[in-house]
């Protein structure tokens, strides 16, 4: 399929085509791909034929990047516009209503096929909360407002704020696994703050994150995939991004859930004595405590660290910009900053996925890593206690009540079992 319509360039544009797709690839190749002799080529390019068929046109543009082409079509080029070019753009396209419409045209024009596919995502704002929360109180019994809120704050910071019909659906299916009591309430307080709150807003959105899960009534029939480890090390391997490389050997060495691994922030992961204190940031977390191995830590510190600088270097301004342009948003930066994995969520997920399919050739939940990682401890004799208190299935409260009555344990203990019998893909 070509990357651009022919039909409406000159005969300079497509000229240009032609010589750029010779200059990268050859004469003889071009020849090749587009069926035309290379004495035809070189009249084309010599001008001695001066129309060249739009069909021609089409298998040279082919051979080309779209960088390549913009530069040849527009005269800009692309690797040169940075985010903080585009946010002045749109900064001024919200003030200029000259500039706006011009900008908005443009935007149908060239990237109407995008942008035809409306966005399903919603970011949730603390004035979302504390709408909610008015609502609740003044239609509830205060017992059951409370919950309904309790419920919904902790799906929301589970969530990192960012509701989309995936994540809801996988959310509702991971609580479910692990108690169906707590998958009922927070379904519910999900979908009361969805028709209360995200509804009146944009219905449409809203239509399709309320049908994307259900209220649990019976055990889920979800069965993790089998992962064996040298399976998990293959798709770890063929991961190209380095920020999804590393949420990922986190989330397979640890166990720990989906969400916990998105909310850490710096602060939280010692590097030198190789522990995750996943209860410094919230009181709503559930796991505890856990480790990491010692190649891994060196690894995260030589090759993730500095990568996570550079990208918050390069998206800091953009986002500032971004910041006070939507002030109604609560866009925090510093918390962003703070935050192990700066990325979106959805971005990583694409990465990872796209490894699982070329290791397996198809995809699976990310919160069958957290059964990996249970399964292997289990098989490698590690006692269920032990691997519960790593993987965060036994809160804070309970993990002392067992420290101090039923269960006598160090944290060196347990980084002894952590190191000894934890799967390791470094």
């Amino acid at each position: 399929m070509p990357k651009v319509d022919v039909s409406k360039l000159d005969d300079d544009k497509k000229l240009k085509i032609i010589q750029k797709a010779i200059e990268k690839h050859g004469l003889s190749y071009v020849s090749r791909h587009t069926g035309v002799s290379r004495s035809t080529l070189n009249r084309y390019i010599n001008g001695k034929i001066q129309k060249i068929p739009n069909n021609v046109i089409e298998k040279a543009s082919e051979l080309l990047t779209v960088d390549e082409l913009s530069d040849i079509i527009y005269g800009v080029k692309t690797t040169d516009i940075d985010p903080t070019t585009v946010i002045s753009a749109i900064i001024k396209a919200k003030k200029d209503e000259g500039f706006r419409n011009f900008f908005l045209t443009l935007l149908w024009q060239e990237l109407g096929d995008y942008i035809k596919e409306p966005s399903n995502s919603y970011m949730v704002t603390k004035k979302d909360v504390e709408l909610f929360e008015k609502l609740i109180r003044n239609e509830k019994e205060k017992k059951t407002a409370e919950d309904r809120i309790n419920y919904l704050k902790r799906a929301l910071a589970d969530l990192n704020y960012e509701l989309t019909p995936t994540k809801l659906k996988e959310y509702i299916l991971d609580l479910s696994k692990e108690s169906k009591g707590k998958a009922e309430h927070t379904a519910k307080a999900l979908k009361l703050f969805i028709k209360e709150v995200i509804k009146p807003k944009s219905p449409r959105i809203a239509r399709e994150l309320y049908d994307s899960f259900n209220i649990p009534k019976m055990k889920p029939n979800h069965k993790p995939i089998n992962l064996p480890l040298d399976t998990v090390k293959s798709i770890f391997s063929n991961i190209e991004e380095l920020g999804a490389k590393a949420f990922f050997l986190i989330l397979a060495e640890t166990g720990l859930r989906v969400g916990e691994v998105l909310s850490l922030k710096l602060d939280q992961v010692d590097f030198e004595y190789r522990v995750i204190k996943i209860m410094k940031e919230n009181e709503t977390k559930r796991a505890y405590i856990t480790f990491l191995h010692e190649n891994t830590a060196t690894w995260l510190k030589e090759k993730y660290l500095p990568y996570r600088e550079e990208f918050i270097k390069k998206y800091e301004s953009s986002l500032r910009k971004l910041a006070e342009v939507n002030t109604n948003q609560g866009i925090d930066i510093e918390r962003w900053k703070a935050k192990l994995f700066p990325f979106r969520e959805d971005g990583l997920r694409v990465e990872i996925k796209e490894a699982m399919k070329k290791v397996l050739g198809k995809e699976f939940r990310l919160y069958d890593i957290r059964a990996f990682f249970t399964s292997y401890m289990v098989k490698q004799k590690v006692p269920g206690t032990i691997v519960n208190l790593l993987q965060g299935r036994a809160s804070p409260q309970q993990f002392r009540i067992m420290e101090e009555n039923y269960f006598t344990i160090s944290e060196t203990e347990l980084r002894e079992w952590y190191d000894k019998y934890a799967p390791r893909l470094l």
